[in-house]
């Protein structure tokens, strides 16, 4: 042994560090994978503090801190659930590092928990969790604070004035406007007057919104023909009455021509699985027959959906992954996509002097089970989970799922 390296520190993986290191974090051995550019190989890609700063192959572990073996496992930018409910302390919402580091997603846009009356609860939240959390405010002051009251029945409660000025004062956490426009949420009254209030809102703020759709009052075709592009349509695989198969989804019906309308338009097609709302297998077959992806994949996780394992992104892209949709389009729907549909282009990408987020996956081989959300069962022989993740420069080890 070289005498003077006899007394170095040794990182986490047992390997001698330098004084002075240069990187914080190296994870060393795994498949590079960035979904945005392009870029991929068997790469090793080094952190300090919360940026990236080095990517390529052999990079040389004495300069780390902590070395970490990545040699079974793919390392692809931080994970983003573009729809989920991470305001913890409101009505149905998780704490953001259980749904979030803790299960390989850095990123949560929180869709629309909060309104304006309880908004500042997104601050704390932000400060004492890991996960980052990004929103979407709800057009109604009380949001989701209790979810046994539809927030849009009672008009009152919706002030565009108040929601653009609360958006326009915190640009760093909110990136558009939610708005539910099912019938169990707005009273049983149309859609289209809330939404057009909620459009209002957008344009004032320069920002996207973001609905909620499935048994809305009207056919989806007339609700999405008033959306602009970036706007997002989440639920857009959801079984429920007035989805993309027409008022009833019945056996055989064709994709309405309004959701490729919508496409072209630069429309963004959200899945938001949901517990037992709002992806259905019949949907989902009909969209990959016709090209017609999601943009986003995205869970809507409430604490109501927590224990089922089925309702995660990683389980969700397995889905998709079962109807013949290519791996390196799912982490897309997982990565870039969201990522610029919040428009937020630093994150969903890796590369030197980058955001410090990754995310650490593999795919199984074995024999799994898929379902929907109305118990619908697909057998697969590969499943995509989470084994790591890397949030702000620190790594974290994640248990896979059970089989």
């Amino acid at each position: 042994m070289d005498p003077s390296r006899r007394d170095l520190p040794k990182g986490a993986a047992g390997v001698q560090v330098q004084a002075g290191a240069r990187y914080d974090l190296l994870l060393k051995g795994g498949e590079f994978i960035d979904p945005g550019s392009g870029r991929r190989g068997q790469f090793d890609v080094a952190f300090a503090a919360d940026k990236v700063t080095a990517i390529g192959p052999g990079l040389d572990p004495g300069l780390a801190k902590q070395v970490e073996s990545v040699a079974d496992a793919m390392v692809v930018p931080g994970v983003i659930d573009m729809h989920a409910h991470a305001a913890d302390g409101i009505g149905p919402c998780c704490n953001p590092d259980v749904i979030g580091v803790r299960s390989g997603v850095t990123t949560i846009l929180d869709a629309g928990s909060c309104g304006v009356g309880s908004f500042r609860v997104l601050r704390f939240v932000t400060a004492a969790n890991k996960t980052r959390v990004l929103a979407m405010l709800n057009l109604s002051s009380m949001g989701l604070i209790d979810m046994r009251a539809g927030e849009l029945i009672l008009r009152n409660l919706v002030d565009v004035e108040e929601v653009v000025e609360a958006a326009k004062s915190n640009p760093d956490l909110v990136v558009g406007f939610k708005g539910r426009l099912s019938t169990y949420v707005t009273g049983q009254a149309p859609a289209i007057p809330l939404l057009k209030l909620l459009l209002e809102a957008g344009k004032e703020a320069s920002l996207p919104v973001m609905i909620h759709v499935g048994d809305t009052a009207e056919p989806l075709g007339q609700i999405l023909e008033l959306l602009r592009p970036g706007d997002i349509c989440s639920h857009y695989l959801t079984p429920r009455k007035n989805g993309i198969l027409g008022p009833q989804a019945f056996p055989g019906a064709k994709l309405i021509p309004e959701i490729f309308e919508a496409r072209k338009r630069g429309v963004i097609l959200d899945i938001a699985r949901g517990r037992t709302m709002h992806m259905g297998f019949p949907q989902m077959q009909a969209t990959v027959e016709a090209g017609l992806l999601p943009d986003t994949i995205s869970t809507d996780l409430t604490t109501l959906s927590i224990p089922f394992p089925e309702v995660n992104v990683f389980s969700i892209a397995t889905a998709l992954m079962s109807f013949g949709v290519p791996l390196e389009e799912c982490l897309k729907e997982l990565t870039v996509n969201p990522a610029m549909a919040m428009r937020r282009p630093e994150l969903g990408k890796l590369e030197e002097g980058g955001t410090g987020d990754a995310t650490l996956l593999k795919v199984e081989e074995g024999d799994f089970t898929v379902s929907d959300v109305d118990g619908r069962t697909r057998k697969t022989k590969k499943r995509v989970v989470a084994v790591g993740g890397v949030r702000a420069g620190s790594y974290m080890k994640i248990e896979p799922l059970p089989s």
